[in-house]
């Protein structure tokens, strides 16, 4: 045994940190044993003491491993090359700080290592698609080595094979056709196969299903969806444990029966879905799954929106709205990119911005232009609920019938594009006003399609259309997000230690929260130009989050009840959930959300003395959780931050420095109460105000 290894023993069984420094050896020597230990069963020791040193950035260290990759290219234990990336890859700094080399060491002779060791070559490819999914290094030789592949190779690698081949196809088949050829290929030759046909149908379905999201056309969603519903159905009959098999197909089966208006088949496929969950949550539970492959917790929220969209919707297939499959459509895209985004490199309790999340390459334009057409319609026809100032009886008429003249009398596909027409004469001058008032408009519906709603508007009704444009797109959750996801999870984790956070109440409050974080996240940005107060006759609309100008009155409770109330009816709950202001006249200002028999009340207030989390729990905590008494116990305050922001110790906090969940229980009472409390930060300065 070398003295390196003879040390980084000692301290794993002292149960000391493993760094260099506490190995206590010269450089020289770590540098001239660093590869034998790599190449041998102390590897994931050595691993740990290598993540230390780049995480530290001490440079010497890292200089005296340099020698690792090498080494580790000739570690044939697939347990300790195993154990070995994980901590590897579960550093970001360590990951791309060691990419290259390291995926040399993974990718050099792996034709060879299957055929002697096949399990081996199995991890070391994944590690090494790993790092190219996470961008650490170019993708290219990944791809040179999958187009290399065959379906004669050892049935311990095959096994493997799939998932490594989903993750490829969920990542690069929208930018490389000739790789994302070859992996469809190979994963259909795969389907034959014993040890791999159950996997590989899966994915197959999976690639099925991405390309019916991608649709434009009624008719090209219905048909992939028939070619996945049939892949998936295959692969759950084939493995009885294969339940997400089940949950895709009966997901299928519920868009195909959107599109033939079939209430029944919809109803009946989000039974299946609930069962198929239940079944699979029981089936995984306490069993190992790859981290970096595991599904967070906030693709369980996107399931359970997914089936509050379903059993909601499914009520009203009685009319004929076209919109209905698209709708539906939009929750399995959000769904689909949740359950199958990756982690390749960094760990999820790293905390924001220290892991790498990878979201399948989807083009999702057409759907996100037609939620955002759908929240449009719903402002113009329910002025009432708009967030700003409310359209104009004329207005909202004239939007309707530009939304309503695009959905019968075109086709996204076939629109003219109008490069080769020459400009119209004022054209010029409309869409600069268009790109300066309404950017987000145009994004989601580009320049002729949103000058064919917006033309002839006054300014201000544009800037309320941006406004529900932005709070569209925005409160659309990415699975990728770096901010929100982690703070999710681990408020859903702290959630579930309630007893009665299960069933119904677990899927709708999760979906509450989901929307309250995307909010708080965006009210944390002052770009926007479009945001507004009360807006009545004789009180402008205004930025509630800026510090009042001169003759300006002070934000109240009210303005952010209307800003949070109107997030909630543009973003994806709108058709879901009942939400209303309440008792605004009599001085209060809360929102209830109603799901059916469950409600959750959100208290608002304003604070202009402290804004510290055990002030504010102090001040309203009892009261926001007294609402919770006659319902489940769970509820939300939301407290406008009105203290001075003049002065660089003032400044203004992060996102998850202002959003934390609260408990309280009542003297004598036995349950607790749980209330997420968040804090929008009002009386704001530019950034610049801070610079001297």
């Amino acid at each position: 045994m070398t003295q390196l290894a003879d040390r980084l023993n000692t301290l794993a069984a002292t149960g000391e940190a493993i760094t260099f420094h506490a190995v206590s050896l010269p450089s020289s020597v770590v540098q001239s044993e660093v590869a034998e230990v790599a190449a041998g069963s102390d590897a994931p020791l050595l691993a740990e003491a290598i993540v230390h040193a780049f995480d530290t950035e001490d440079t010497p260290w890292i200089e005296a491993v340099k020698d690792f990759p090498a080494g580790f290219a000739r570690q044939a234990s697939m347990l300790a090359l195993t154990a070995s990336l994980e901590t590897l890859l579960g550093s970001v700094t360590t990951a791309r700080g060691l990419a290259r080399p390291l995926n040399g060491a993974l990718l050099d002779g792996l034709d060879e290592v299957v055929r002697i060791t096949p399990l081996v070559a199995a991890v070391r490819l994944e590690g090494a698609v790993r790092l190219a999914a996470a961008e650490a290094v170019s993708p290219y030789r990944v791809w040179e080595t999958i187009e290399g592949l065959t379906v004669d190779e050892p049935e311990d690698f095959l096994e493997r094979l799939p998932r490594i081949l989903g993750v490829a196809l969920d990542c690069w088949s929208q930018k490389e056709t000739a790789i994302t050829a070859t992996v469809r290929d190979l994963l259909q030759q795969l389907s034959t196969v014993e040890a791999a046909d159950v996997d590989a149908m899966f994915e197959l379905g999976c690639d099925r299903l991405r390309t019916a999201l991608t649709a434009r056309d009624l008719a090209d969603v219905t048909g992939e969806m028939t070619q996945a519903r049939r892949l998936f159905a295959a692969a759950a009959a084939a493995e009885e444990a294969r339940d997400d098999a089940e949950v895709y197909a009966a997901v299928c089966d519920a868009v195909l029966g959107f599109a033939a208006g079939n209430a029944e088949q919809v109803a009946a496929a989000a039974d299946r879905i609930t069962q198929a969950l239940e079944r699979r949550t029981a089936w995984l539970h306490a069993t190992h799954q790859p981290a970096w492959l595991r599904p967070r917790r906030s693709a369980e929220i996107t399931w359970g929106r997914l089936l509050l969209q379903l059993r909601t919707t499914s009520q009203m297939l009685e009319r004929p709205v076209w919109m209905d499959p698209w709708r539906t459509l939009d929750a399995v895209l959000a769904t689909y990119r949740a359950a199958r985004t990756v982690q390749p490199i960094g760990t999820s309790d790293s905390g924001a911005g220290l892991a790498t999340l990878v979201e399948p390459a989807i083009e999702d334009g057409f759907l996100r232009t037609t939620a955002f057409l759908s929240a449009l319609r719903h402002a113009a026809a329910h002025p009432q609920d708009h967030p700003g100032p409310v359209f104009d009886e004329e207005t909202a008429a004239t939007i309707i019938a530009r939304i309503d003249a695009r959905e019968t009398t075109t086709n996204a596909t076939k629109e003219p594009t109008g490069e080769d027409d020459e400009e119209e004469p004022g054209r010029g001058a409309v869409a600069n006003r268009l790109h300066r008032i309404a950017p987000t408009l145009v994004l989601l519906l580009g320049v002729d399609r949103a000058l064919s709603i917006a033309e002839d508007l006054t300014d201000a009704a544009l800037a309320d259309i941006e406004g529900i444009a932005y709070t569209s797109d925005v409160a659309r959750l990415k699975a990728s997000d770096p901010l929100i996801v982690p703070m999710l999870d681990g408020f859903i984790k702290d959630l579930s230690a309630h007893p009665a956070f299960t069933g119904d109440v677990r899927q709708t409050f999760s979906a509450l929260v989901e929307q309250t974080l995307l909010f708080l996240k965006s009210r944390s940005d002052l770009t926007r130009t479009s945001l507004f107060g009360a807006g009545k006759k004789d009180d402008p609309p205004y930025d509630y989050r800026r510090k009042p100008e001169k003759n300006q009155r002070e934000a109240v409770e009210a303005d952010l009840q209307r800003d949070f109330h109107g997030w909630l009816l543009a973003g994806p709950l709108h058709n879901i959930v009942l939400v209303e202001p309440i008792d605004v006249e009599m001085g209060r200002a809360d929102v209830m959300v109603h799901f059916g028999s469950l409600r959750y009340l959100t208290e608002m207030k304003k604070d202009s003395d402290d804004n510290t989390h055990g002030h504010i729990e102090t001040k309203y905590l009892t009261q926001a959780a007294q609402y919770t008494n006659t319902n489940a116990p769970f509820g939300q305050l939301l407290v406008l931050d009105l203290t001075p922001k003049t002065t660089i110790a003032d400044g203004t906090r992060r996102i998850d420095e202002l959003v934390w969940l609260a408990t309280h229980r009542p003297q004598d009472a036995v349950i607790d109460r749980y209330v997420l409390t968040g804090i929008v930060t009002g009386n704001r300065v530019t950034p610049s105000a801070y610079s001297h």
